[in-house]
């Protein structure tokens, strides 16, 4: 990454020092997608290696850029990895009295993607948020969702995720994928965003809950 300018420099070490000296074995960790550049799931494995080494859970949605975990075969690769990783793709699941959901999401806006402007794609991960949403159970004490695009358009103006995140009652939504530019943090409707890639947190793990 650090061919995106001097501040990537030697962020492997620095997530590593950070996350080794924040996070306990006990404590769960939210990654919003992007993990590794790898084509294919036998290249990936040196960087999941990696996040396997760091302390905690680990929950992982998509990015845009992770193409070696393709989407139908979440369950074959979740086999292979460690014990301390969970692929979370379109599942709602229960930490601690704390509902998690997550997709990669999509913004059909941007027109230097290849696959810009498909609804079909976005449907299907409306689709998938949904359905993780709707495996929360409404007992939970806070309900977490976990995107890689995040819910509003190049304008800042929420889309299609954001009423989806709203009718759930969700209160807080983790996105990534933004590194440049303009984004929304804070109250937005009554859902709390918080943007953590990693160089907007200067590659530390935030705590959210």
């Amino acid at each position: 990454m650090d061919i995106f300018g001097e501040q990537w420099r030697d962020h492997p070490e620095r997530i590593a020092a950070n996350w080794d000296a924040i996070v306990r074995e006990e404590d769960t960790v939210l990654l919003a997608g992007d993990h590794s550049w790898a084509l294919r799931f036998e290249q990936a494995q040196i960087d999941l290696d990696y996040i396997a080494q760091r302390p905690g859970r680990k929950i992982l949605i998509r990015g845009n850029h992770d193409y070696w975990w393709r989407r139908e075969a979440t369950n074959r690769i979740q086999a292979h990895l460690h014990e301390s990783i969970r692929l979370l793709h379109g599942h709602g699941m229960v930490i601690e009295d704390v509902g998690v959901a997550g997709t990669r999401g999509w913004r059909v806006e941007l027109e230097e993607d290849p696959d810009a402007g498909d609804e079909r794609v976005l449907r299907r991960e409306l689709g998938y948020l949904e359905r993780g949403l709707q495996e929360i159970p409404p007992e939970v004490r806070k309900k977490i969702a976990v995107l890689h695009y995040p819910p509003f358009n190049a304008d800042l103006e929420p889309n299609a995720f954001a009423d989806l995140l709203e009718s759930h009652g969700v209160d807080l939504v983790v996105y990534g994928h933004v590194h440049t530019g303009f984004y929304l943090e804070g109250d937005v409707n009554g859902v709390e965003y918080r943007l953590v890639s990693a160089d907007h947190v200067d590659f530390r793990p935030v705590l959210i809950a």
